[in-house]
């Protein structure tokens, strides 16, 4: 009954096929272009820090409460736990199936009510899920012909803001570089001299350093909002600052202490082709097309070289790289096992009408299941 109609019909047939073709060409130029296809795996991460802390202290106070405390969660296949100094982490793995949305909410409702008995100092635990998708697309090393500060605060302020604006892309992590810091050093004979303790001048800075909302005000048709500003603005107004004695009167903080800004101890170092650099790692939304995310970040990656010739910056990892070589080595199998197929079925039918049909067929049928 078809095959009557496909013959008396070859118009209308052949309308119907370009059709197909058509809204199977539309939605391959529309397909979501990955790196890892989207899975969900049965993994989760607790991670907590507890600063100053050994091994030993980390397992005993952190890590063993919180696996007692994870170990009730439903479809829990196995615990793993590292203790390291200064950080307590947790891995855990579900069956597969198991629904890690549930899971996550069952985590955090069993972490929230151990959460006040873990010691002081001990951050908030975090609870990740690992996702095979949740990784950079694209890492930059940015350097310049200033200091890695100067080239720090140029990826701070200029390239991760520029780069989190463009469309599919959710954040442009900056790392490396230094970090400043304000440095106290109390003078020991000066406190003793003043009777007064370190703990009390951190207490005094704590109390100082703060910003507090003071309500609302109504005049007349008018309300205003009040609040008072005391957080520090500059290195002055912490070296002024007035310490009150125990016995009366007061002492600025430059005369018990020396008052500096130095560089805060660095925890990591990015080095390219052995020069210190700043390392940007750009991540793309979850329903972002990784290929079309990578061209215009490296579009405006161009634009910001222009602008300032004195920064340098150097992609050192792409995934838009492996997929278009993917692609082309998928398109390129593809064009020869097509053409060795055509010339075996031209060999066999030794029809080359027939052969045409079936050669047309195969690539109809290919587009028609992006539809």
């Amino acid at each position: 009954m078809l095959a009557k109609f496909s013959v008396k019909k070859p118009v209308t047939i052949t309308m119907m096929i370009l059709i197909v073709i058509v809204l199977g060409v539309v939605s391959l130029s529309k397909l979501q272009i990955d790196l890892l296809p989207q899975m969900e795996l049965p993994y989760v991460m607790v991670q907590t820090s507890y600063s100053g802390a050994g091994p030993e202290e980390v397992e005993n106070l952190i890590t063993k409460p919180m696996e007692q405390t994870v170990a009730t969660v439903q479809n829990i296949d196995g615990i793993m736990s590292y203790s390291n100094e200064g950080s307590s982490m947790l891995l855990m793995q579900f069956a597969f199936g198991t629904d890690m949305d549930d899971v996550m909410l069952q985590l955090r409702e069993n972490i929230d009510m151990i959460e006040g008995f873990l010691p002081e100092g001990t951050s908030s635990p975090l609870i990740l899920k690992l996702d095979p998708n949740a990784m950079p697309i694209i890492q930059m090393a940015v350097s310049s012909k200033g200091d890695i500060h100067t080239t720090q605060k140029i990826a701070e302020d200029v390239i991760s803001p520029r780069l989190e604006r463009m469309e599919g892309t959710a954040s442009a992590n900056v790392s490396g570089g230094l970090t400043q810091e304000v440095e106290i050093m109390l003078k020991e004979e000066a406190l003793k001299g003043y009777n007064l303790s370190s703990a009390y001048i951190a207490q005094m800075l704590q109390a100082a350093n703060i910003n507090l909302p003071g309500g609302n005000v109504s005049k007349g048709n008018n309300e205003l909002t009040v609040r008072t500003v005391g957080e520090f603005k500059s290195l002055s107004e912490i070296r002024n600052l007035n310490i009150p004695l125990t016995k009366g009167g007061t002492v600025r903080l430059i005369d018990i202490a020396d008052v500096n800004i130095v560089n805060k101890e660095q925890s990591s170092i990015t080095k390219l082709d052995g020069k210190e650099v700043v390392q940007v790692a750009v991540m793309k939304q979850s329903d972002g097309n990784t290929v079309n995310v990578s061209k215009l970040v490296n579009k405006e990656i161009e634009k910001i070289k222009n602008e300032y010739p004195d920064i340098n910056i150097v992609n050192i990892f792409d995934q838009a790289d492996y997929i278009n070589s993917a692609i082309k080595n998928l398109t390129k199998t593809a064009l020869v096992g097509g053409l060795l197929a055509i010339v075996i079925l031209l060999i066999f039918l030794r029809s080359f009408k027939t052969t045409l049909i079936i050669a047309l067929s195969i690539p109809i049928s290919i587009i028609t299941t992006f539809v």
